[in-house]
Order: structure tokens, then C-alpha cells, then sequence
């Protein structure tokens, strides 16, 4: 039964859904930009854990940016941007208990005790930040998180799917700017 829960748990772990979380300042007129760069000499730079670096996975996250602002009517220019794009990976080992416990037995149970019953995993967040370049300060920022296994293997479709849903708010909607 033990074994079940706990391949439960790793099934629900792969099908986590994307969550994201979008921060933006209100009092910005979003209409007004049209051009951007990377913040880092116009050039996309990893910011996130060594062990994850992976150039063809960086590559994928700043290539499928590129697309999407570009579909947002967007253009990429080397330098006087309106706006300037960062983007940084951040994990966090966590780790949950795969048990079964009867309401009456508590008193005796010591969860500490039954250190197999804990699933090790990772809470992965991709954050893309978007800065006014003239005014030097940041108006948007989206936070994409995501469960995952302690050793994550990044698929091209979930990078590219990842990036879309955390970039399918900007520009906020000028009614939705103004409130």
C-alpha cells in the first residue's frame, strides 16, 4: 500500500500544473512600449542553480521569450529599448509525508520514525521580470511555479508551455492597467 501512495504522489508530481502569478504597476501605460532587450548587454544570461544549467534549456527559455513578445507585436533591438527582460530560476527542496494514519493511532504515531515515507521533491519557479529601461525600475514581473522531481529533466514542450503561461498576461489588458 505504502509503495502505492508513493507512486501516486509521483504521478501527481508529473502532471503538476504550472502555476503562475503575475505582479505588474497599475499606473503604467503599457501601450507606450514597443521595443526591448535582455538586461545583460542585450544578450540572454542564466541566473539559477548550477546543477541545472543547461545551455540547450536556457537557450529554449530565451529563444521561446523572443517569440512570444514578438507575437505581442514586440521588437528586439541591441540598444535604447523600451523595455529590458531578465528571467531566473529558483528551487527549493521540499518534501511531503506519503502516509496513511488513523485518527486514533496520532498519539502513537511518530512521524519521524518512518523517514521512507517522505517524497523528496523540488518547488521550481521560472520569474521573468520586464524593467522600464528610461525610468530604471521594474513594472512587471511573472512568477511560473512548478513541483518537480529532485533530479529534473526539462523537456523543450514544458519549457516552451512554462514560458507561454507565464508571459499570457503581458502587456496587462489598458482597462486592466488603470484600476
Amino acid at each position: 500500500m505504502r509503495y502505492l501512495l508513493i507512486a501516486l504522489c509521483l504521478i501527481a508530481l508529473a502532471c503538476a500544473e504550472v502555476k503562475v502569478r503575475t505582479s505588474y504597476d497599475p499606473q503604467v501605460n503599457y501601450e507606450q512600449y514597443k521595443t526591448w532587450c535582455w538586461i545583460n548587454g542585450c544578450s540572454p544570461s542564466y541566473d539559477g542553480p548550477r546543477f541545472l544549467y543547461d545551455s540547450a534549456a536556457i537557450e529554449t527559455i530565451a529563444n521561446t521569450i523572443a517569440v512570444e513578445m514578438a507575437k505581442k507585436g514586440f521588437k528586439q533591438v541591441d540598444e535604447n529599448s523600451d523595455l529590458l527582460l531578465d528571467f531566473h530560476i529558483i528551487l527549493k527542496e521540499d518534501s511531503s509525508m506519503a502516509a496513511w494514519v488513523h485518527e486514533e493511532d496520532l498519539p502513537f504515531w511518530d512521524p519521524y520514525n518512518e523517514p521512507e515515507n517522505y517524497y523528496h521533491f523540488l518547488r521550481g519557479s521560472l520569474v521573468i521580470d520586464i524593467a522600464d529601461r528610461e525610468k530604471g525600475r521594474m513594472i512587471w514581473r511573472s512568477n511560473a511555479e512548478r513541483l518537480m522531481a529532485l533530479t529534473p529533466d526539462l523537456d523543450q514542450a514544458e519549457i516552451r508551455s512554462g514560458v507561454k503561461k507565464a508571459l499570457k498576461k503581458f502587456p496587462p489588458k489598458t482597462a486592466d492597467a488603470k484600476k
